[in-house]
């Protein structure tokens, strides 16, 4: 039997055994179960596990005293009851549905959006790294799982560092384009070649500072599989003519979230392959017959157009009328884009697992197409004061309508040895000063 420990909450005084081995030896923190408080492990807080000790053989083991009828009215033992065999095998512990929520404010974030907007403009984007940490820590924070929030915990000069990085690579680039092309095109050919690499150091900078219950994400940094699914696979879907599209799509799914952590626990990814190529295949579909209804639309106004400039006035006033399908069928391929995304986001979060748990997604295409348009509306005719208004608006939405259902709850999640992979911030400002997609992974 494997040598096992007490651990002992110095709050509540709740405690619990748990093998040896459970415990990376370079832990140094726990949160309780109960009282939700974190703790230190040292000698006061996990000691060892002492076993009662066995009846000696010989001796007989110790009865109490017995009790004299007429101290306790005791009720005659009821007959026993025939056992009834059941086929019917035990049931697993029930799902414990946990929601996510989100808290924060439009008005809040107006606040905090119009600051970085200024003084962005007023230092040239030196501010962005603040900027960043400001917006992540109010969305982080904001959501919460359980009514437990989330935190965002890097440096901001950690992200300056990486932004100076990437601000003297644009640099160089935007001067190569007016003096020397060569110099541009391998600046560009660098930033496309090492993208794979962006994507694995911008993951685990942004999972190492983003935690939850005091315990952080980690994201393992798996680089030749990088290139594998997000070099090698994008350039065969190029070649396939998008017949490899979906397969790349799922390959990138798959490694942002089976290379990701929270503490010791690892997610999984259960979707395949054969699910995104039956989701792309309905979009496709719906494009090909709003393109194809759009071209029969066309050459019959050809027609109308022939007829109408031999019959008259009447004729100019039918052949008008073709603009109405036009705009349904706007309507029709933005309702389209609309599903996918969704069932994109459905199709993703339904199919990650966190140990134990499975995530539940239930956006629905009619919620979002209003929540677009509605949005779209408000940013335009406010000259883009509204943003942080839709911003919210969407995040809420999206945290409504997700839930993690674990079977053990979170009690069990024990934090990683060590701090993860210590990386700079170089990956993550890349990105965003060249806009490059990295936040790709659900």
């Amino acid at each position: 039997m494997s040598e096992q420990l007490t651990v002992v909450c110095p709050h509540c005084a709740f405690s619990k055994v748990v093998p040896k081995g459970a415990i990376p030896e370079a832990a140094r923190q726990a949160t309780c179960p109960k009282c939700k408080q974190s703790f230190s492990l040292n000698s006061d807080t996990l000691r060892a596990y002492a076993a009662p000790p066995d009846t000696p053989v010989n001796q007989a083991p110790v009865s109490p005293p017995p009790v004299p009828a007429a101290a306790v009215n005791v009720p005659p033992p009821l007959p026993p009851v025939p056992a009834q065999q059941s086929t019917t095998p035990p049931l697993g512990p029930a799902p414990r549905t946990l929601g996510f929520s989100f808290h924060g404010s439009a008005r809040d974030y107006f606040g905090i959006w119009i600051v970085n907007t200024l003084l962005k403009i007023l230092t040239l984007g030196m501010y962005s790294a603040w900027a960043k940490v400001r917006k992540r820590r109010f969305f982080y924070g904001s959501t919460t799982l359980h009514d437990q929030p989330f935190e965002y915990l890097a440096d901001p000069m950690a992200l300056f560092k990486g932004w100076l990085i990437a601000a003297t690579a644009f640099i160089l680039y935007s001067i190569g384009t007016k003096v020397s092309p060569i110099l541009s095109g391998v600046i560009a050919l660098i930033v496309f070649v090492a993208f794979p690499w962006l994507v694995v150091r911008s993951r685990i900078f942004n999972a190492a500072n983003s935690s939850y219950r005091n315990i952080r994400f980690g994201f393992r940094p798996n680089y030749r599989e990088a290139y594998v699914v997000f070099a090698g696979l994008t350039i065969l879907s190029m070649l396939s003519l998008g017949l490899m599209f979906p397969y790349a799509l799922y390959r990138q799914k798959k490694f942002i979230v089976e290379n990701s952590t929270y503490g010791s626990t690892p997610f999984s990814f259960s979707a395949t392959a054969r699910d995104f190529y039956i989701l792309s295949l309905k979009v496709a579909l719906g494009f090909i017959a709003v393109f194809g209804l759009i071209g029969i639309i066309v050459a019959l106004s050809g027609v109308g157009l022939v007829s109408a400039a031999t019959a008259g006035g009447a004729g100019k006033a039918l052949s008008g009328l073709a603009i109405i399908p036009f705009l349904s069928l706007t309507l029709v391929y933005f309702i389209i884009m609309v599903y996918g995304q969704t069932a994109l986001a459905n199709l993703s979060w339904n199919g990650t697992r966190m140990g134990s748990g499975c995530f539940r997604s239930t956006l629905r295409t009619r919620d979002m197409a209003l929540l677009f348009v509605t949005n779209a509306l408000a940013i335009l005719f406010s000259l883009g004061l509204l943003v942080p208004w839709a911003t919210v608006r969407m995040a809420r939405y999206r945290f409504q309508h997700l839930e993690l259902d674990a079977a053990a709850g979170l009690d069990d999640v024990i934090a990683a040895a060590g701090s993860g992979y210590s990386v700079g911030a170089a990956g993550d400002e890349i990105s965003d000063v060249f806009d490059m997609p990295l936040d790709i992974a659900l």
